[in-house]
């Protein structure tokens, strides 16, 4: 993605915490947003 860029990840639960991270990790420079209901996430 380019600078600047955003992404936005509807859910939590299932895939996309993991893919909130794993998001992160390959694409620094982009902001991430997580829209989640639940209260706590375990961050492994």
């Amino acid at each position: 993605m380019k600078k600047g860029e955003k992404l936005v990840i509807v859910g939590c639960s299932g895939s996309g915490g993991p893919a909130a991270m794993m998001s992160r990790k390959l694409m620094p420079k982009t902001d991430i947003t997580v829209i989640r209901k639940e209260e706590f996430f375990i961050v492994r």
